[in-house]
C-alpha cells in the first residue's frame, strides 16, 4: 500500500534526462509449472528498454535501475498472488517497491521523465481494509481483509448462557422472569461483540466492519450497535458461523465493498454533473477538466479507466492544449503531442492532491465526455462581485 502523500511526491518528480522507469508486473496463469513464457516476457521488456536507453544516450544510471530491474523481475516467477511495482531513479535516488493487488492490467516498463502512476493508482483506488466477523450467540469468528489478503484472527468465545430453572414456578410466576434473564444474557454477549469489534477496528487501523449472521440474530446483533460502530459498518451479509469457509466469507466481503464502492462513484459523479450543468463546483467534458486541474481546482477527478484523446503539451510550461497547434498559447514555446494523456492528467491531479475515480463503461460519464471533476472552487467567480453576494 502506497500513501496519497508518497503519490503525490512521485507524481512531482521530473527526470530532465528522461531516466525515470516504472515496472509494473501483472502475475498471469502460467501456461507450464516453468513460468518459462512469463520470464522470457520479463526478460524481453527489460532488454528492449535497455536497447532503448542505449540508442538515447546510454545513461549509466538509467542502465543500472534497468538491470536492477531485470534482476528483481527474476525473482517474482511462481508468484501470482500479489502484482510487483518498482519505481526507479537514480538521478534522484529513487528506488521503490511495492507489493499490490493484482490488478495492474498487464506487465510492461516504462522509461520517461516522469513515473507512471495510473496502473497503481487505478489497482489501489477506494480499497478499503475490512474487518470481517461472523457472529451467532456462542461466538464470533473474526477475519481481516487488508490489500487483498484475508487472514483469520482468533474466535471470540462468548461462554455459555447461565443456568435459570427450568420450572416456571408456581401458576407459571418465573416464566417471564426466565425469559428475561435468557435475553439480557444475549443482549450483553452481543454488547462484548460490538464492543470488541471496536476495539480491533481502532487498534488494527481498518477501514470499515462487516457482519454476517443469520437473519434471526441479526435484530439482536442490530440492537447493540452504538453511533460509532453504525459509522464504520459498511454491510451485513446471512452467514452460518460453523459452516461458512474462508473463502465464502471473502466473496461476501468483496461484493459488499465493491457494491458500496459503485454506490459512492455513482453520488460522486450525479454531484460532479449536476453541479456543472448549473456552472458550479462541476466540470465535465476535457476542456473543462483539463482548465480547472491547471488552476487546482479539482477535488475529485472521474475519468474512464481505458480513456483517450488528442492533447498537447507545452515543452516549456507544460500547458495542455486540446487543440493541436505547434506553440503554446500561454508562452509561445514549442508543444509536443501526447501519446498517453491519460497519465498526465493522473499526474497533474495526484500533484494537485486531489482524488481519482476510474470508471469502467458508465453511461453518464460516456455523456460527459469520458471525464469529469468535483471542484472545490472556481477561480473564474471568486471575484469581488461574487464574493460580495
Amino acid at each position: 500500500m502506497i500513501s496519497r502523500e508518497e503519490l503525490r511526491q512521485l507524481a512531482q518528480l521530473e527526470s530532465p534526462k528522461g531516466c525515470a522507469v516504472s515496472f509494473y508486473f501483472q502475475p498471469q496463469t502460467p501456461q507450464d509449472r516453468s513460468h518459462r513464457e512469463e520470464a522470457i516476457m520479463v526478460k524481453d521488456l527489460v532488454r528492449e528498454a535497455l536497447r532503448r536507453a542505449e540508442r538515447n544516450g546510454n545513461d549509466p544510471a538509467l542502465r543500472e535501475d534497468l538491470q536492477k530491474v531485470l534482476a528483481t523481475a527474476e525473482q517474482l516467477h511462481g508468484n501470482h498472488s500479489r502484482g510487483k511495482v518498482v519505481f526507479a531513479c537514480r538521478e534522484h535516488g529513487i528506488w521503490r517497491e511495492l507489493d499490490v493487488l493484482p490488478r495492474l492490467g498487464r506487465t510492461q516498463v516504462i522509461v520517461n521523465s516522469r513515473f507512471h502512476l495510473k496502473p497503481l493508482v487505478a489497482a489501489e483506488q477506494n480499497v478499503p481494509s475490512a474487518l470481517i466477523a461472523l457472529v451467532d450467540r456462542k461466538k464470533a469468528r473474526v477475519f481481516e481483509l487488508r490489500d487483498g489478503n484475508l487472514s483469520q484472527k482468533p474466535d471470540l468465545e462468548f461462554g455459555p448462557l447461565l443456568k435459570v430453572g427450568k420450572s416456571d414456578g408456581y401458576q407459571g410466576y418465573d416464566a417471564g422472569h426466565r425469559e428475561r434473564h435468557i435475553e439480557n444474557e444475549t443482549r450483553f454477549h452481543f454488547r462484548q461483540f460490538v464492543e470488541g469489534m471496536m476495539i480491533l477496528l481502532n487498534r488494527e487501523k481498518l477501514d470499515v466492519l462487516l457482519i454476517g449472521c443469520r437473519d434471526e440474530t441479526w435484530p439482536d446483533v442490530q440492537q447493540q450497535l452504538d453511533t460509532a460502530a453504525k459509522q464504520k459498518l459498511a454491510g451485513r451479509f446471512v452467514a452460518d458461523v460453523g459452516k461458512t469457509t474462508p473463502e465464502e466469507v471473502r466473496e461476501y466481503a468483496e461484493h459488499i465493498l465493491d457494491r458500496n464502492r459503485l454506490i459512492d462513484q455513482q453520488t460522486v459523479l450525479r454531484e460532479a454533473i449536476g453541479q456543472a450543468s448549473r456552472n458550479s463546483t462541476g466540470a465535465v467534458g476535457l476542456r473543462h477538466v483539463l482548465t480547472a486541474l491547471e488552476r487546482q481546482e479539482v477535488q475529485t477527478l472521474l475519468i474512464s479507466r481505458d480513456f483517450q484523446a488528442d492533447v498537447v503539451e507545452c515543452t516549456n510550461c507544460r500547458h495542455l492544449d486540446t487543440r493541436l497547434v505547434k506553440n503554446c498559447a500561454v508562452c509561445g514555446q514549442s508543444t509536443r503531442e501526447l501519446a498517453e494523456v491519460a497519465d498526465t492528467l493522473v499526474d497533474l491531479a495526484l500533484r494537485n492532491g486531489a482524488d481519482i475515480e476510474f470508471f469502467e463503461n458508465d453511461r453518464d460519464l460516456e455523456k460527459a465526455g469520458r471525464i469529469a471533476a468535483l471542484l472545490r472552487f472556481r477561480a473564474d467567480q471568486n471575484t469581488a462581485e461574487k464574493v460580495a453576494v
